[in-house]
């Protein structure tokens, strides 16, 4: 685990590895963590997520695009509970 990451983002991405369509790997779970942290740290700074600056947060994590959507759709889910 990263020490740099509050592991409330390893926790998210636990919870999203038993809901993603696509089966998380152990060794994408830093970047999940990190990409959670960039984009949830910018919602509780009341910045902008346009698309653009998920796929910029999802490059700086590490992360595959692809999972962009399938993030997006979780957190929704994720935040009306």
């Amino acid at each position: 685990m990263n020490n740099e990451i509050h592991f409330k983002y390893y926790d998210m991405v636990e919870e999203y590895a038993m809901e993603s369509i696509e089966p998380v790997a152990e060794t994408e779970e830093d970047a999940l963590a990190l990409y959670f942290q960039l984009l949830l740290t910018r919602l509780m700074n009341n910045e902008e997520i346009s698309e653009s600056a998920q796929q910029e947060m999802a490059e700086e994590a590490g992360i595959d695009k692809k999972r962009i959507d399938d993030i997006a759709m979780f957190l929704n889910r994720w935040g009306n509970e």
